[in-house]
């Protein structure tokens, strides 16, 4: 069943409001984008969703407070990286920072892999290798973006992987293609010219081995002869 744009669009806010509905909660249902109303088209393709303004209004405002929720999470993630970056700087011994680490959990509400990783993460950020908003949302998903040197991170950026949306698993996967893609190649013809020159060289080594010890035996021959005289 296809159901145009407007259609679809009106069925959000055909029906009168009741009395107690919120006038911001209808407005923003007036400006939900043509991108978020073909992916509620795709994905709800063939279900009596698309004709119950019900449904399609509950749909969309439970996608802005996810929408929300989210961005609040990752703003929280990465203030908490923030404040414990500041702490670090305090820490100038070596005894300071090995105590908190053996007692952060007694300290913080998190463990201290998870807080390592919220470090990372803001310390990316405040460099400028990557904007907040470009940041994934999940906070693992980020800790991957930020282990990426400076010319992975370009070319996770050319194929569109630093976005809120990108997920830990796509990153994961991307940083496995680039340490293949790094590792050493083997130059055939090159391998091949210097084991040439190798076996060229050993030859020759062999050859002055084999006279040195032919003139070493006339040498000992002379001796022997002079003494027999």
């Amino acid at each position: 069943m296809k159901v145009s744009l407007n259609k679809l669009r009106n069925l959000t806010t055909d029906e009168q409001p009741t009395a107690d509905a919120r006038p911001a909660q209808v407005d923003r249902l007036l400006h939900v984008s043509d991108d978020v109303m073909d992916t509620i088209q795709e994905v709800f393709a063939g279900t009596e969703l698309l004709t119950d303004p019900a449904k399609l209004n509950a749909v969309l405002e439970t996608r802005r407070e996810v929408g929300a929720a989210w961005e609040r999470a990752k703003s929280s993630f990465i203030e908490i990286g923030r404040a414990l970056n500041r702490l670090d700087v305090h820490l100038r011994t070596k005894e300071e920072r090995t105590a908190l680490k053996a007692g952060f959990e007694r300290l913080f509400p998190l463990s201290e892999p998870i807080a390592s990783q919220f470090r990372k993460v803001a310390e990316m950020i405040d460099s400028g290798r990557v904007s907040a908003d470009a940041c994934p949302g999940s906070y693992s998903a980020a800790y991957q973006l930020a282990l990426l040197e400076p010319k992975e991170l370009e070319t996770a950026q050319s194929r569109g992987l630093v976005a809120p949306t990108t997920s830990r698993s796509v990153l994961i996967a991307f940083r496995r293609e680039q340490l293949s893609a790094s590792q050493v190649k083997i130059d055939v013809p090159a391998l091949l010219g210097e084991l040439r020159r190798l076996r060229a060289g050993r030859k020759r080594m062999l050859d002055e081995m084999i006279k040195m010890r032919r003139r070493a035996m006339e040498i000992v021959q002379l001796l022997k002869n002079d003494s027999a005289n």
